[in-house]
């Protein structure tokens, strides 16, 4: 499966903390820079396409979890 450059951070930075909540403003400094770290429709769309890649099922996922306003995590 190829992962962009950028799914592939976004995916990394989960990762690295599974099971816990990962600010949303957090994961678009990492990836794009402090001055993105209010443009969350960049992590929606990117949320989207890792969740068209990696879930059986996107529409329900069960490893890429958003939390509204707040984040996202990965549950195993």
């Amino acid at each position: 499966m190829h992962l962009t450059p950028t799914e592939s951070r976004l995916l990394r930075m989960l990762l690295r903390s599974p099971e816990r909540l990962v600010a949303g403003e957090a994961l678009l400094r990492e990836v794009w820079g402090d001055e993105h770290r209010k443009d969350s429709h960049y992590l929606r769309v990117h949320m989207a396409t890792l969740r068209q890649k990696l879930e059986a099922d996107p529409a329900h996922p069960q490893h890429l979890i958003t939390e509204p306003g707040l984040g996202y995590r990965f549950r195993r």
